[in-house]
């Protein structure tokens, strides 16, 4: 592991930890606007409030995928770690998809949270949800295309040959060949399945009013908090 992948994987940690404290903040935040009502102030200066408080929610988010894109580019061999973060629970690692949650999700989450909404909502959700949907085949069908290229018989040979009997001439440039493509690929499906995931709940945000998207907001906040939280209980009793 070089000394670049190794830095860049401690430094996103430790950016990952500062973000969740954070994190933790608009969650409070998000918490106390959705129990506020246009009855306690001024309509429009609610609706206003409400919508700061979305656009700051959704910069947050954002900050965390950009940072973890940065990171992700200089990993190297560290490039697997994001598959499987040791920052994330035992519980969390069950349910990644491509290294973090499955983008249609939202479409969940949105249905727990908001029970108010228009016939032209619900239309123009359920035509994101088949998108979102169509776009998630592309990413798995474009991860697997690269997951593919490295199990071909030459590289698989090759790859049976390390501690046996050695490798013959050419091989191990094969093999390393074969593991800078997995990476690569590796990287490239990780990007396209984050910015997926940050479209989708964005294109979501659009189609609600602000106070329907506190809701929403608040939702998957408190879910990553939760699932982050495991994770600190299960370091606590090892």
């Amino acid at each position: 592991m070089s000394n670049t992948a190794s830095s860049s994987h401690q430094s996103f940690t430790s950016f990952a930890n500062g973000w969740l404290n954070r994190h933790r903040y608009f969650v409070e935040q998000l918490m106390c606007a959705s129990s506020s009502s246009s009855d306690e102030t001024n309509s429009i200066t609610l609706e206003e409030e409400q919508q700061s408080l979305v656009t700051q929610f959704l910069s947050h988010c954002l900050q965390y995928y950009q940072e973890k894109y940065a990171a992700v580019s200089i990993a190297g061999d560290n490039v697997f770690t994001f598959f499987c973060p040791p920052w994330f629970s035992s519980y969390a690692k069950l349910i990644l998809w491509v290294g973090d949650f499955k983008p249609s999700l939202i479409f969940k989450l949105t249905d727990a949270s908001v029970d108010d909404l228009t016939s032209h909502q619900r239309d123009r959700i359920s035509c994101l949800r088949s998108e979102t949907r169509r776009k998630e085949r592309e990413v798995m069908r474009d991860f697997a295309l690269v997951q593919q290229s490295v199990a071909d018989p030459p590289v698989m040979l090759a790859a049976r040959r390390v501690g046996v009997v050695g490798m013959v001439d050419g091989e191990e440039s094969d093999l390393e060949e074969a593991m800078e493509v997995l990476k690569s690929g590796m990287a490239a499906a990780m990007n396209n399945a984050d910015q997926l995931r940050c479209s989708t709940v964005g294109k979501v945000v659009e189609i609600l009013t602000p106070s329907q998207a506190i809701k929403v907001l608040r939702t998957i906040g408190e879910l990553h908090l939760r699932l982050r939280e495991l994770n600190v209980v299960e370091r606590d009793h090892q």
